[in-house]
């Protein structure tokens, strides 16, 4: 379950909270049992838990525990039970047992959670429906339901491994729903329980007397409700959640509708039925051996592992701030075994079931449109593909993480076929993440290389768990490498082992945008909402309207064809004529369903409620915008068809000369393909598509096409507006639309920039303004011709000429520069005296390029290892300095980088360089006879040994 698991003290806090601040709590209170007919008619009796505290049912009169580890272990493993599953036979017997109990079966949905604004990922079956179905504002796709349903939980990435399976980054969580509301009731809590107990004894084959019912209360996504946690030889198998509570200020209040809100671990099962040592064996049957061998790595001794493994759910502990290794030691403690060896043969066996699990998650996510970014969702595939090639390099391992990631593709893909429809771009988008992961490691090493010998300097002993955070939130450095350095240093670091669930757990979530609030909000209350004639017909470029009210320079009308601001799309401008008074309007907004026509120049505003209004609408901004905004569908459909189905909107700006559309992207677009993008655009227009608007009502929406209507973000409200391309594209889309592809004119893609990490921005114009702008161009290129005296056709080859005849040009001088230069050089050398068996000198040269010097520097020193020159350019604005030494002198203590940097951070400028090579710039106010007396000075002292 997506869920908050709230102990029996905290539990009773909680419920106090909620009742002191007048809120309505239903369901366990302390010392009220939840009280199931169907628990005591099978002779299940209530129990509390002399460990955890918390009330239990069971069918066993001398069960003392919860029955749940880590107060008992697992009585599973060996033994299983009766009949062994695979997963696509757990998924199916699970699935056909509900649709015989009346259940609809409903098809996954993405593990990206598209529809919803307040998190990214899915992270249980109940998220497809929160908020809109759970609150009753529109109907469920089946009323009562069964999924099995993907989840990605990085909230447990940290205990993947060392629990053995019982957490896992991504699972299947099937689930039942029952949608109860005033008017229908479904079922409730006796059916539900019913369901479980049935299907545990008649599906999976388990004893009445293995299972026990564990009260509990679960909170998340906005809703809550009590639980009954249901537990299988100590392994939780099932949460059944009966939801009848909301978040509200005051805290939880009761809703009028009742969700049977399910979760069944489908890993769980499988795990349970064949208890396999850990969940893995179970899950990826010959996938486990095949990346053990790859990591040449082999498993423990089983009997041991089996006995481990029992104890396994007591890592659990990590995520409450308990040590690994502590843990480790009580385990080993109880299993009569050295902690050390213990660890020796268990870690390594973790970090594999880790790399095991983060890779299929991995694979799914990409599959389901994730593309690395250091933002949203794109930070956590980046995480999640950032930690397996930690572990990876932490095994010692020479391995692609996409050799791995396509077989997780190829053994999946048998139950998500669409796992191999995009397995090409996963595989690229892995690969280059690895590339990039490679540099990041490299620069960051570096920087805290630095960072930690500066603590080291100022007496700092610890580098702070919140540092290490940071450091792999800006930088990307995994705290195993900043570990290292710091061990090298002397430094300690205060390294958690759930440091990667902390670091999901700040970005598992979407920011809270701050939003603008008009000032008109509270005032607009007591005005008519206003007819939308934009709407009704987009053309409509002249409209007769009422006065509702006026506020400050705003204008209200009961009915009005100016489109507001929003989703990219600028305001409409134009005019409003009243008793023969034309006022400008500059821009319109929307507020709480009303239209505020903002007028210029006319305060105060003499108008009554009734008086008669004609509206002209800026018939060139209205149109050029409607042909931008439709050409924005367009270009991303095409986009999609060239690049991918991973492309999302990102954002969108819609101009009257010029568009821009974000769209998420793993690398730079290519000429080639932003060619084939605006050629399928073309297409688009010149077949003259209908383009279609209308409203729907959202669960109706979502069923006919897919989330990939929410292309510009999720569309608030129950009802939302349809813009659909015919063929081509269906968006929730509230702007305006020309009625056919084929107004929308040529289509003219500019440009396309990275703008930043996992985004690229296409910048377009579309009909007369991308006319003018390629005529002019057109006529640029004629003027162009004209001058080389080449026909247009053959300005392209005639240019390229030019710039290749301008590099040899340039080589050549470059040449002749510093042959000049050396031959300076050389007469300067000739007039020094040495210094302690090394000449000094130093030549002042008209050159502006900083290369040019070390080249010039390099090709004298090289011959002459006795010498040492400085060299003195002149830039736009700042002397160029370059300074060079030879082994003569860096073997007598010249070193050209420290005494070019102090001479020049002394006149203001900067600088560095190796022993050999110095490098920097100082002020034009600097002479040259002080700046080469500082350094030539500063050599001599070294040469004395000063």
């Amino acid at each position: 379950m997506s869920s908050i698991r709230i102990k029996a003290s905290t539990f009773q806090i909680a419920v106090g909270n909620f009742l002191s601040k007048g809120a309505v709590m239903v369901g366990v209170r302390e010392g009220e049992p939840i009280s199931v007919d169907f628990l005591k008619e099978n002779g299940f009796m209530r129990k509390r838990c002399p460990k955890c505290g918390e009330h239990f049912w069971t069918a066993v009169p001398d069960q003392e525990t919860c029955g749940e580890a880590p107060c008992v272990p697992y009585s599973f493993v060996g033994r299983g039970l009766p009949e062994k599953f695979s997963v696509d036979q757990a998924r199916e017997g699970f699935l056909s047992f509900m649709e015989k109990e009346g259940h609809e079966r409903v098809n996954r949905y993405p593990v990206l959670a598209k529809w919803r604004d307040d998190l990214f990922l899915t992270s249980a079956s109940i998220v497809d429906f929160q908020p809109y179905v759970t609150s009753g504002l529109i109907p469920p796709p089946a009323n009562p339901l069964a999924i099995s349903q993907p989840v990605i939980r990085l909230n447990d990435m940290d205990k993947v491994g060392p629990t053995m399976g019982r957490h896992l980054a991504i699972f299947e969580m099937m689930a039942h729903h029952a949608f109860n509301t005033p008017d229908l009731e479904v079922y409730w809590m006796e059916r539900t329980v019913e369901l479980f107990h049935r299907y545990a004894i008649e599906v999976l084959g388990a004893k009445k007397e293995e299972i026990t019912y564990k009260e509990g209360f679960w909170e998340g996504g906005g809703n809550a409700g009590t639980d009954l946690e249901t537990m299988i030889q100590g392994l939780e198998v099932a949460t059944l959640v009966f939801m009848d509570l909301k978040a509200s200020p005051q805290g939880y209040v009761k809703m009028p509708n009742r969700i049977v809100d399910t979760g069944y671990g489908l890993s769980r099962v499988v795990w349970l039925s064949q208890g396999t040592p850990s969940a893995f064996e179970a899950l990826y049957g010959d996938l486990v051996d095949a990346f053990l061998d790859l990591l040449s790595l082999e498993k423990p001794d089983e009997e041991l592992f089996s006995r481990y493994s029992a104890l396994s759910s007591m890592m659990i502990e990590i995520e409450k701030g308990a040590r690994k290794a502590e843990i480790r030691e009580d385990m080993a403690s109880r299993l009569g075994v050295d902690a050390k060896w213990l660890d020796d043969q268990i870690s390594k066996i973790e970090s594999a079931y880790a790399l095991l699990d983060y890779t299929k998650a991995i694979s799914f996510m990409l599959t389901d449109g994730a593309v690395p970014s250091n933002v949203q969702e794109g930070y956590l595939i980046r995480l999640l593909i950032r930690r397996s090639l930690r572990i990876i390099s932490s095994l010692g391992a020479d391995l692609d993480l996409s050799g791995l990631i396509g077989m997780q593709l190829d053994y999946w893909g048998r139950s998500f076929p669409e796992l191999l429809d995009s397995r090409d771009r996963t595989l690229e988008i892995v690969d280059l993440e690895q590339k990039r992961y490679s540099e990041t490691i490299k620069r960051g090493t570096a920087l805290f290389s630095r960072m930690a010998r500066r603590l080291k300097q100022e007496g700092e002993k610890l580098v702070s768990r919140e540092t290490l955070i940071e450091l792999y939130d800006s930088h990307g450095i995994p705290p195993e490498v900043t570990s290292a350095i710091a061990s090298d240093l002397g430094v300690g670091v205060d390294l958690p082992d759930n440091f990667y669930e902390l670091v999901a757990a700040r970005h598992e979530a979407p920011e809270p945008k701050p939003t603008e609030v008009s000032p008109y909000v509270d005032l607009v209350e007591g005005f008519p909402e206003t007819e939308l004639a934009y709407y009704e017909d987009p053309y409509l470029l002249e409209f007769g309207a009422r006065v509702v009210g006026v506020l400050d320079d705003a204008i209200l009308l009961d009915r009005t064809a100016f489109y507001p601001e929003g989703g990219g799309q600028p305001s409409d401008v134009g005019t409003l004529t009243v008793r023969g008074t034309r006022l400008e309007v500059g821009r319109a907004e929307k507020v709480k369903e009303r239209i505020l026509h903002h007028v210029e120049g006319h305060q105060p505003l003499d108008l009554n409620p009734g008086d008669e209004v004609l509206g002209r609408i800026d018939a060139e901004k209205r149109l050029s915008l409607m042909r931008h905004h439709t050409a924005t569908h367009v270009i991303l459909a095409s986009a999609k068809e060239v690049l991918g189905d991973h492309i999302w909107q990102w954002g969108a700006q819609k101009g009257m000369e010029e568009s821009r559309l974000d769209v998420s992207h793993y690398k730079s677009i290519s000429r080639a393909e932003l060619g084939e993008v605006e050629a399928l655009a073309n297409q688009a227009v010149m077949r003259n598509l209908p383009v279609k608007t209308f409203f729907l009502p959202r669960g109706e929406a979502e069923r006919k096409y897919g989330f990939v209507i929410y292309q510009g973000g999720l569309v608030p409200g129950v009802t939302i507006r349809i813009v659909e391309v015919e063929g081509l594209s269906v968006q929730a889309c509230g702007g305006t639309h020309v009625s056919r592809t084929g107004e929308v004119g040529p289509i003219k893609i500019w440009r396309s920039k990275r703008i930043q990490d996992g985004v690229v921005r296409l910048e377009f114009s579309v009909g007369l303004p991308a006319v003018k702008r390629m005529v002019s161009y057109y006529d640029e290129l004629r003027a162009i011709s004209e001058m080389l005296g080449r026909p247009l056709e053959q300005v392209g080859e005639a240019v390229k000429g030019l710039v290749e005849e301008t590099k040899d040009l340039r080589k050549s001088l470059e040449k002749e520069r510093v042959r000049s230069i050396q031959s300076d050089i050389g007469r300067a050398l000739s007039e020094s005296e040495a210094w302690r068996g090394v000449k000094l000198a130093w030549v002042p040269v008209d050159v502006r390029d900083q290369d040019t010097l070390v080249r010039a520097l390099d090709g004298v020193v090289s011959e002459r290892e006795d010498s040492t020159v400085l060299l003195i350019g002149r830039a736009t604005d700042k002397k160029l300095i370059s300074f060079m030494a030879g082994s003569e002198a860096t073997k007598r203590g010249v070193n050209a980088g420290s005494i070019l940097e102090e001479v020049a951070k002394g006149l203001g400028g900067g600088g560095g360089g190796s022993e050999r090579l110095g490098r920097g710039s100082v002020p034009l106010s600097a002479s040259d006879e002080e700046l080469a007396g500082r350094i030539l000075g500063l050599a001599r002292e070294r040469l004395s040994g000063g």
